[in-house]
């Protein structure tokens, strides 16, 4: 899509969205965007249930395209009772075991929207652990030396996995990057975390031990949450791993408006923007609050957006909801170029080197091998040969994006 179509018809599922979150009426759409190309990108963008009840008010979409689009909304709903029904479930299951749970993102932020419709849910996120209070310092894993602490993570991933599949559930992944990964048919996909970052992030340090943030539920002991100011803060840290490595979509920042809406006034901004300046996130957070504010705060407008607020639009637009590949060749290459002051022949050899000797792949195909230093060399190259064999499509285009970056 070119840059001023995707401008225009970006816009108008911008204004689409507003006028579904605050129940206005849509304005007609721009001459020359289409329907399915407003309809394509809210699907690219997963907000297919948002843009639906503004869209609605239009008796100008083709029927088909309607019909489809209702069903869409419908399904966002189906889908949200259900997975709501199986966290508890699951949860509960968890909790006889001793296991305690903290939901994140989507599970929470499902409940900020005015209807259940509008927030879509691929999966269910939550940190996971054996924990144990510590003196004036929230929580922790079990264990009083980190040897004991890596025991009882340990033991936690066994419990987990077993308790998942007496529940019916497969194991898509274990031990791999920060995350286990379960799924059932014929909806349900839950990602426990036994931390909330990978320990190659910028963030590692100040996410060492998430359990120091979490504040006990007061009827149930196994069941914690992030006060709405650390909530807040590790949104930004979730959407920044996306954005910087291959972009991620619009959803996010209507997350944050709605987010802000429901609990913004009350929250204690000194420690908010002091947490984000501690993580780095402080510039990103602005630039994400200027676009949900103009985008999504109500005014329910079709104008252009300012320069700043259009351009990272259009980042997100095309990015989609969890990226691209495409987009991840050009963020690592541009990483590369500032490292190398400009020199992109320097800058793609970089990248070659980052991407054929990346210990933190090897950490998450080979979890345990990996950590025996003369086995690294021939586990890398039974990466490549599995790289070559499962996505060689993905590689081949990797390496010509690579080849014709300038």
């Amino acid at each position: 899509m070119e840059n001023e179509m995707l401008d225009r018809a970006g816009r108008y599922l911008v204004h689409l969205i507003d006028c579904g979150l605050h129940d206005v009426p849509a304005q007609p759409i721009p001459v020359g965007v289409t329907w399915r190309c407003v309809h394509a990108l809210a699907e690219h963008n997963s907000v297919e249930g948002m843009a639906w009840f503004g869209a609605e008010t239009r008796d100008d979409i083709p029927a088909d395209l309607r019909r489809q689009w209702e069903n869409e909304a419908q399904i966002t709903l189906f889908r949200r009772v259900r997975f709501d029904a199986e966290r508890e479930l699951v949860f509960a299951a968890l909790a006889l075991e001793g296991l305690s749970c903290l939901p994140m993102k989507g599970a929470l932020l499902a409940d900020y929207y005015p209807r259940p419709e509008m927030r879509s849910m691929a999966d269910n996120d939550f940190l996971y652990g054996f924990v144990e209070p510590i003196e004036d310092e929230g929580f922790r894993i079990c264990g009083a030396t980190h040897a004991e602490r890596e025991a009882t993570v340990e033991r936690g991933i066994r419990v987990i996995e077993r308790v998942m599949h007496d529940l019916g559930y497969t194991t898509k992944s274990l031990r791999v990057g920060n995350h286990e990964s379960f799924e059932k048919q014929p909806i349900f996909n839950f990602e426990p975390h036994r931390c909330l970052v990978s320990s190659s992030s910028p963030m590692a340090a100040y996410y060492e031990n998430p359990w120091k943030r979490a504040i006990r539920d007061e009827h149930d002991p196994h069941l914690f949450r992030f006060s709405d100011e650390d909530e807040y803060v590790y949104i930004m840290a979730h959407a920044f791993k996306h954005f910087d490595a291959a972009g991620c979509g619009i959803r996010f920042v209507v997350d944050t408006r709605v987010l802000l809406d429901v609990k913004g006034m009350d929250m204690d901004w000194d420690y908010v923007f002091s947490e984000l300046r501690e993580t780095g996130l402080l510039d990103f957070e602005a630039r994400v609050r200027a676009l949900a504010d103009v985008g999504f705060g109500g005014a329910c407008a079709v104008d252009p957006l300012p320069f700043e607020q259009a351009d990272l639009l259009r980042y997100l637009l095309r990015s989609g909801t969890y990226g691209n590949s495409n987009r991840m060749v050009e963020n690592r290459l541009d990483k590369q170029k500032a490292k190398h002051e400009g020199d992109l022949g320097a800058a793609k050899r970089g990248y070659l080197r980052e991407r054929l000797t990346n210990d933190e792949a090897l950490g998450y195909l080979f979890p345990r091998a990996s950590r025996i230093a003369p086995l690294r060399p021939a586990l890398q190259l039974v990466r490549y040969a599995r790289g070559i064999v499962r996505n060689p499509k993905k590689i081949a285009n990797e390496v010509k994006l690579l080849i014709k970056a300038k």
